[in-house]
């Protein structure tokens, strides 16, 4: 640590978003919290397609695997709420240290992969200038080894209402031939990341294109899930 992070450090301390303890530098979350924070996939069943409450709520047929921190709840929720809306940084490192420590625990199960390459849902040109950042991309650039990263596989065709605006029906008409890509993925096993699945529209459209264009199997990574009760 340079004199200049730990003068900050004493200057400035920082304090764990959850319990309030202290923490060393570049921390959000305590290693107690982390420790005691469960997600999604520490339940037993690393693919959550697999379970039977997921495949009630999510119509994903061209996606293989899937991953995922928690349900749509405190705290997730409103630190992707502030880091989206409000550029809060220090949500969106506290949501990349649980998604980091939760990677670092899929690694090491005996039937983990890592994929040949992962990609973003990216936003259409006008969102991103509105926005100013690919909240997606900051999220996870910390998260995974950067030579999976490759953010350009996929475009969006043309421009479209938000999904956060839309009910379930509306979606799926709404993305119809919304993405297309110019690669060729024959036989490679590719990871669509993303912030919140909600109907599984958006990361399914993007599936498909994938799988059209020679991959063989594709993962959606999310940080949550959105529960059925809460999408109209």
């Amino acid at each position: 640590m340079d004199a200049f992070t730990k003068a900050c450090a004493w200057l400035f301390p920082q304090h764990c978003k959850l319990c309030h303890q202290s923490l060393r530098p570049a921390q959000q979350l305590c290693d107690y919290c982390c420790a005691q924070f469960t997600a999604l996939t520490d339940q037993g069943e690393t693919n959550l397609l697999l379970r039977a409450d997921v495949q009630r709520q999510f119509s994903l047929p061209d996606v293989d695997h899937l991953v995922a921190l928690d349900w749509y709840r405190p705290p997730l929720s409103l630190w992707l709420k502030q880091f989206k809306y409000e550029q809060r940084a220090y949500c969106q490192r506290a949501v990349s240290q649980l998604l980091a420590q939760q990677f670092a625990r899929l690694s090491m199960t005996a039937t983990w992969s890592w994929p040949d390459t992962a990609t973003v849902i990216p936003l259409t040109p006008s969102r991103l200038v509105w926005r100013g950042f690919n909240q997606v991309v900051q999220l996870w650039q910390e998260v995974l080894p950067q030579s999976l990263f490759d953010v350009n596989i996929l475009d969006r065709r043309t421009s479209y209402r938000p999904q956060a605006k839309l009910n379930a029906q509306q979606r799926r008409r709404n993305l119809g031939h919304a993405f297309s890509t110019n690669k060729t993925l024959h036989n490679q096993h590719v990871a669509i990341i993303d912030d919140v699945l909600t109907t599984g529209s958006t990361i399914n459209a993007a599936a498909r294109v994938l799988k059209q264009a020679g991959a063989s199997s594709v993962s959606a990574w999310v940080v949550c899930l959105t529960p059925k009760e809460t999408v109209q």
